[in-house]
Formats: structure tokens, sequence, C-alpha cells
């Protein structure tokens, strides 16, 4: 069993950082393959090819509750659009999974956590509900053995603002 988790965003633009953040916090913790990637989502496709379960983490358009997290199974269903922050992506998370799934190249097991943000300004901070939420998404997937293969030691408490085990 291959998985893969992509922690999609960009880091210099607050809160769409928070892919970013959780795949650093995952690097090494995990027996997957860990990625940072920021741009185009359409480059994403040939990431996770040959890939059985893959898991995005992305920042998601304020909905009301900064540092909500939605955690969605996209074995039926494409990922919704509302979602989407929209503006920092040329081609966002759900246009990509659904072009995939057209293709037949989407992995059977598909979760995303998309975390709620707020700002999305270059140079802005991450919010701290979504530092937060950062912190909970990364212990979740690290401690989750049904979601992807783990690695064989406890999961290490996390400090999201360092990127690294909390002291």
């Amino acid at each position: 069993m291959t998985a893969l988790i992509i922690g999609f965003g960009n880091p210099d633009r607050g809160d769409d950082a928070a892919g970013p953040m959780v795949a650093r916090l995952l690097a090494g913790r995990v027996g997957a393959r860990v990625l940072e990637r920021h741009g185009d989502a359409l480059a994403l496709l040939s990431e996770w090819q040959a890939v059985d379960t893959l898991v995005l983490v992305d920042a998601a358009a304020p909905m009301g509750a900064p540092g909500r997290i939605h955690r969605l199974d996209l074995a039926e269903a494409d990922l919704p659009c509302e979602l989407a922050t929209g503006s920092t992506h040329a081609f966002g998370l759900p246009e990509a999974v659904a072009l995939s799934r057209r293709l037949g190249t989407l992995p059977a097991r598909t979760l995303v956590y998309a975390i709620e943000g707020t700002c999305f300004d270059p140079g802005a901070a991450v919010c701290p509900a979504v530092t937060d939420a950062v912190a909970q998404v990364a212990r979740e997937l690290a401690e989750r053995p049904g979601a992807l293969p783990v690695a064989r030691r406890r999961a290490p408490d996390l400090d999201p603002a360092k990127g690294r085990e909390a002291l």
C-alpha cells in the first residue's frame, strides 16, 4: 500500500500556509510520503499517480468559523468548490480532483482536510485558530492507523509554530 500526503498552499499568504504547515509537521513522522506543494494544483495530478491512499491538506475559504476542519472522503463525491479559497491558486484542488476523477487517476481512497482560514493576504501571519487546527490535523494523521500507514512510534506532540516536535 502506498500513501501520499500533500500539504497544498502558499506559505507566504497568511492562512493559506495551513497545508504546507501540516506537511512540515508530518515529514519523516508517518509511514507515507509527505510533500509540500504550492502553486498550480494541476501539477499535482502526476504526484498522485500509482498511489493507493491520498491525503490532501489545504486551507478553505472563510465560512464563518476560522480553524474549522472539514474532513472529506472523496470516494463518491467531488471536492466542493465553495471550500476553495480561489485567490491563490490558478487551478485549485477542486478542479484538480474533478479532472483526475474524470481521467480515472484519482486514488480510490482520497481524503481531504480543509482548514477554514480568514486572511490570505501576501505577507500576513497565520491566525491562531488556523495554527491550532494545523496541529490537530497533524496529530490526527500521525495517530490514525486507519487512514494511512503510520510509523511504528508514538506520535510526537507537535508545535506548528516551529514545524517540529514541541519541547
